[in-house]
């Protein structure tokens, strides 16, 4: 993962995760952005944080909001204040792959897929975010297919997906993006996965994913990331899950 100091990350982060219309303080949605932004070392240990103006003007909220931000993420352990110097990371992001048996992995995706149901909410070729332009290997004006989609159980939805896949065509049916499995859609499209690198975390829902899966505004997710490569190390696949922890949990069975 590329990490960049906090002024620079900052223009990384999307303000449009601020929702003004939530019951949920605005200085807590602020802070769970910018906390697993250093959760997942998007702002870098040892980088300056960005100074409450440059919060302030990012994610237009006060300037009392964007201090009592930092106090909070200050008083986490996430950053540490200096008196007429700023304020700095102090949390060294150290990623933790899940490593498992692919087959028995595939397994579970596929029969998750047969007992669940999908909505497809966007399907278009984009371009790819900076942070995956480099682990993909593609020019910065490639475009990709991009999807988001949620998974529901019995009318509840408890998933939420997005997923950027390079092979996949965005002119593909809608309904097989949401009737086929990830497995099935993989072969079809000549996409020979023998690799996944998977990495959980908790993150606080932002407003889009919120209405997405009907919970609050920072309510605490599980979420997931999937790096699926082909036998030449050629990432194929990226997908970042958020699950409603209430409706959903991870099992996972490796053999020793």
């Amino acid at each position: 993962m590329r990490t960049r100091g906090g002024t620079a990350a900052l223009a990384l982060l999307n303000r449009d995760l601020i929702d003004t219309q939530s019951p949920s303080p605005l200085y807590f949605q602020l802070f769970t952005v910018l906390n697993d932004a250093i959760s997942r070392g998007v702002i870098a240990n040892g980088s300056r944080m960005p100074s409450e103006k440059e919060i302030s003007d990012r994610f237009d909220v006060s300037r009392i909001t964007a201090r009592r931000t930092l106090a909070e993420l200050a008083a986490k352990g996430l950053v540490v204040r200096h008196r007429g110097k700023g304020t700095f990371v102090q949390h060294a992001y150290q990623p933790n792959p899940i490593v498992a048996p692919l087959s028995s992995m595939m397994e579970s995706l596929g029969n998750m897929g047969r007992d669940t149901t999908v909505t497809l909410l966007s399907k278009r070729m984009d371009t790819l975010p900076v942070d995956l332009q480099e682990v993909f290997g593609l020019a910065a004006d490639a475009r990709v297919c991009h999807l988001v989609r949620v998974r529901s159980d019995g009318g509840r939805a408890f998933g939420h997906y997005v997923s950027w896949t390079p092979r996949f065509d965005a002119s593909t049916a809608r309904k097989d993006f949401e009737n086929r499995s990830r497995i099935e859609l993989f072969k079809a499209h000549g996409i020979k996965v023998t690799r996944v690198e998977q990495y959980l975390s908790a993150e606080g829902a932002s407003p889009e994913i919120a209405r997405a899966l009907d919970v609050t505004t920072g309510k605490p997710l599980l979420k997931l990331v999937r790096f699926s490569y082909d036998a030449n190390g050629r990432l194929q696949d990226h997908l970042t899950a958020r699950y409603n922890s209430d409706l959903f949990s991870y099992k996972l069975e490796a053999e020793v």
